[in-house]
């Protein structure tokens, strides 16, 4: 009897032991409740944008880097035209020049004043000059008998990347190499702008539809032709009553469609895209209303060296 009670006990401490063995052993069962999911991928996360330009590191020019470019200055300013001041180097994260001038205007005897004053490198300043000087005058007093006294300045030095974008190119504006014009005003008090003076595309009128009382009845009714409401038929009656046969006078031919005549060139559209073709013999880049509707209102000018010139 006592024999039976310890093998019980004994088997009774082993058993829990012995389950327990077994349940650890056992893969866990999927759970099954939707609740207890995990939570959803997160989703993936954006890098930030690139820095602007103005907030990259700034390193500023080395003398040597400034005396050159004020040894430039001097070879290209001297003896022009040009009612400027030379201003200290700039160096705005990555933009700036070693050797800007703020350039007020341009001529002695007729000085075309820029408004307002632009700030820019010198070999910019020299071309600009020029083209004031050689193009926009002559063509000016060619066509109105009057000198330009003022241009409108949309644009010159400013720390962005292209069209103010967050991830486009830097625009040569930040570098103090770009200009932008977006009006002429001219001695006698006429005003020529890029955007109203700037040719305007002319469409052609689209052709007037058939008219549809002119189509053949003859397709209608299998080649039998019948008299039209309004034709007279010309033929005789006979004494029975009965009508010859008839023939329709023919209908006269439809005019033809108009045509869309190109309007007379008015000398402020003439001026302009005299001045748009001319400057492109003379910058790196034009940009002008046919590159896109940012330049709708301007003229971009800028000294960029490319392989190929780029105007548009």
């Amino acid at each position: 009897m006592r024999l039976r009670l310890l093998f019980l006990v004994a088997l009774c401490t082993c058993v829990p032991a012995l389950a327990a063995s077994v349940e650890g052993d056992a893969p866990p069962l999927p759970d099954q409740n939707p609740l207890r999911q995990t939570s959803p991928v997160a989703a993936p996360v954006k890098p930030p944008p690139p820095p602007l330009p103005g907030e990259q590191p700034t390193v500023p020019w080395t003398e040597a880097e400034i005396e050159a470019a004020m040894a430039k200055c001097k070879e290209l300013l001297t003896g022009d035209p040009l009612d400027y001041e030379q201003l200290p180097p700039i160096k705005e994260g990555i933009c700036g020049t070693p050797a800007p001038v703020l350039l007020r205007a341009v001529g002695t005897d007729q000085k075309v004043v820029i408004n307002p004053p632009a700030t820019m490198s010198c070999p910019m300043a020299d071309v600009l000059g020029e083209w004031l000087r050689d193009t926009v005058q002559p063509e000016a007093k060619k066509l109105f008998g009057s000198p330009v006294v003022k241009i409108q300045n949309a644009s010159s030095y400013v720390c962005r990347n292209r069209y103010g974008g967050a991830s486009t190119p830097l625009s040569e504006h930040a570098f103090a190499n770009a200009f932008d014009v977006s009006e002429f005003v001219l001695a006698n008090g006429t005003r020529i702008t890029i955007l109203d003076d700037w040719p305007k595309v002319v469409e052609t009128p689209p052709a007037p539809e058939a008219n549809p009382n002119r189509v053949s009845d003859a397709k209608e009714d299998g080649g039998a032709e019948k008299p039209k409401p309004s034709g007279k038929a010309k033929g005789s009656t006979t004494k029975t009553g009965a009508v010859t046969a008839a023939k329709a006078e023919p209908d006269a031919p439809p005019p033809p469609p108009p045509v869309a005549k190109e309007p007379d060139e008015d000398p402020k559209t003439k001026f302009v895209t005299f001045l748009h073709e001319d400057a492109c013999r003379r910058f790196g880049t034009v940009l002008g209303p046919d590159a896109n509707a940012a330049h709708k209102n301007h003229f971009h000018l800028d000294m960029k060296t490319r392989r190929r010139g780029f105007c548009e």
